[in-house]
């Protein structure tokens, strides 16, 4: 038997505590007991057999507590049993030649005799130039592969058939794609035989990728999608460029040992790709997408689609303060013997749906939070968030462009961090969609959308078209002081004329066939319409107005004194009271603009974005809406 070389063990009151990888437990005995092993320790570093311990203690008697210790500890894999391995021994000079080798096998691998028999008649074939290439061959000599063979030339000139000659009897093939020494992947692994195990690697001037295991064409296109949005995330930051060649070698070296993973099967887990970044050069594992070449969308029924009973709650690492049943621009119900503003505040049920942390996970995300420091946050709470993937969908495998700033608001950073989900949701829904899909929706007239459900979908979107309808039509009429109901909509208002001096006036529309309203706020002085937002009542619609209008205020009062990054336009109509409005409230929302529809004699059609070439499934509804 050989002691595997991760296993730790200590002397506790019990026995000896013995610990490998995750798992752990004490073999109980005297105190002597941990006095007979640490004496056999170097024996059975180097493997040894029951015969020989017993010798080595003088003393026959100790057979049986010997015998005991070894079963024991075969039956926990922290020994192996020589005589049960499958896989020839390697011989003592392979041995000591390969000691580095060895020794992470029998760390890691069930059968580490048969890998390491594996490793060492492995052929791996690197293509590719820079100093990315160079590190991958260091890196896969130091750990033992069998042969290590150049496919690819590290000039211009590439011989693609040397390359798909040598990899016919590889193992696996590296391919480096290296801003010195330019490599397209997806057309060298067109000249691989099909299945052909492939590390890729891109090397950047700034940033470094190192790509999975992959075995087919679509999984190194998820990896150059992957690598697209990192670049784009390192345009977008303020973190200094890993240096080069430092972030190259690096990189080469990471990707030796993802093959020597591959070959001893230790490869377990999620698919991941390392990320090498900043000055100090670190390493980052983001996941990497495993199905699929990119976005992928559904059509939806609108006359299926309902919404269950959910409560919006967003907010960048803390959970939100939500308060349910309360409608925008009506006073929440205050228990007798509290005073308003005493209320309780009730938590979001853990279940409820929330901003998906996979949409700002850094490196793979659709949108890093602003640095809002130094951003007000009264009188409302003010979140931005910045679309990292520039213009075009991100199946165009295309990095180094800079996306948009969006500007979220609500009653606190829970809320306000949800609207500016909501507007990065759409915002990408619009650069995703295609020419053929247009063509195959059959209307031009489509507007993105954004939900928590394929319910608000699509609400959003046909609400929003009817708005556009309805403001095209009219100016609508004017909204006095008296007709506003609630105090917090009025205090709204009195905010932007006294505090942000804009002298603001309302205008409200109505839309023949539904019970919700329209209203827009807009500049007395100039005719600018500062923010029109829909509401299930004349009062909700109104504050829904103001409070767009309140934030866009307050976000320009801000960089008066701290400049920010500068934000979208206002949405021509906006939706904010949906991702508060009660369940029952948005589907006969949704019942009454299906039936309007009809009267006009026209179809609703949607199609949602199910997918993300890097986040992948995507948590909370997104897409496009027409009429046709």
């Amino acid at each position: 038997m050989k002691l595997r070389p991760d296993a730790h063990y200590a002397p506790v009151p019990q026995g000896i505590h013995w610990s490998r990888g995750d798992r752990s437990f004490v073999l109980s005995g005297p105190p002597a007991l941990f006095t007979i092993v640490d004496d056999q320790l170097d024996a059975l570093l180097n493997g040894t057999s029951l015969d020989e311990m017993v010798a080595a203690t003088g003393d026959e008697r100790a057979r049986p507590v010997l015998d005991h210790i070894v079963r024991t500890l075969v039956a926990q894999d922290v020994l192996i049993d020589l005589d049960a391995v499958d896989g020839p021994l390697p011989d003592r000079r392979s041995a000591e030649e390969h000691a580095a080798l060895l020794c992470y096998l029998e760390a890691h691998c069930a059968e580490p005799y048969r890998a390491f028999a594996a490793v060492r008649a492995a052929r791996v074939v690197v293509g590719g130039g820079g100093p990315g290439a160079e590190a991958v061959r260091r890196g896969l000599a130091a750990n033992g592969i069998g042969e290590v063979a150049n496919g690819i030339g590290e000039v211009a000139g590439i011989d693609r058939s040397a390359l798909s000659e040598r990899a016919a009897r590889a193992a696996v093939v590296v391919l480096i794609d290296d801003c010195e020494a330019p490599l397209d992947l997806l057309a060298a692994v067109a000249r691989l035989a099909p299945g052909t195990p492939v590390v890729p690697v891109a090397a950047g001037p700034a940033v470094a990728l190192v790509g999975p295991v992959c075995s087919d064409p679509a999984e190194v296109r998820a990896f150059l999608a992957v690598r697209a949005r990192a670049t784009d995330w390192q345009l977008t930051g303020v973190d200094s460029a890993a240096p080069r060649p430092i972030s190259a070698v690096l990189a080469g070296s990471l990707a030796a040992q993802g093959v020597l993973a591959h070959l001893a099967g230790t490869a377990h887990g999620p698919c991941t790709a390392w990320v090498v970044h900043g000055h100090a050069v670190r390493t980052t594992a983001v996941p990497v997408p495993r199905a699929g070449t990119g976005p992928v969308w559904r059509p939806l029924e609108p006359a299926q689609s309902t919404v269950p009973g959910r409560e919006p709650g967003v907010e960048p690492g803390r959970e939100p303060d939500v308060k349910p049943g309360v409608e925008p621009g009506r006073e929440p119900d205050v228990k007798p013997g509290r005073g308003p503003g005493s209320e309780a505040v009730v938590p979001a049920p853990a279940g409820e749906v929330q901003l998906d942390a996979a949409l700002t996970a850094r490196w793979t995300g659709l949108a890093r939070w602003g640095r809002d420091l130094d951003l007000l946050q009264l009188p409302l709470s003010l979140v931005t968030a910045q679309v990292v993937p520039g213009p075009g969908p991100s199946t165009a495998l295309v990095g180094g462009t800079v996306g948009p700033h969006v500007l979220g608001w609500g009653r606190n950073r829970a809320a306000a961090g949800h609207t500016a989900g909501l507007a990065v949701l759409r915002h990408r829904a619009g650069e995703e969609w295609t020419e053929d899909l247009s063509r195959a929706g059959g209307n031009a007239g489509l507007v993105p959308a954004a939900g928590l459900t394929e319910a608000h979908l699509l609400v959003d979107g046909l609400l929003r078209q009817a708005g556009q309808e309805a403001l095209a039509r009219s100016v609508g009429a004017p909204l006095a002081w008296e007709e506003v109901e609630g105090i917090t909509a009025r205090t709204l208002w009195g905010l932007l004329r006294e505090f942000f001096d804009v002298p603001a006036e309302l205008h409200r529309h109505t839309v023949s066939g539904l019970d919700w309203h329209l209203v827009s706020v807009v500049d007395e002085a100039t005719g600018e319409v500062l923010a029109t937002q829909w509401g299930p009542r004349p009062a909700s619609a109104a504050y829904a107005a103001l409070f767009a209008a309140t934030a866009r205020a307050q976000f320009q009062a801000a960089t008066r004194s701290a400049p920010q990054a500068p934000v979208l336009p206002p949405d021509p109509v906006g939706t904010w009271s949906l991702e508060v409005a009660p369940p029952a409230q948005v589907d006969d929302c949704l019942r009454q603009l299906l039936a309007r529809a009809r009267v006009l004699g026209l179809q609703p059609r949607a199609q949602r974005l199910v997918r993300d070439a890097t986040v992948g499934e995507l948590a909370l509804a997104c897409g496009w809406v027409a009429l046709a």
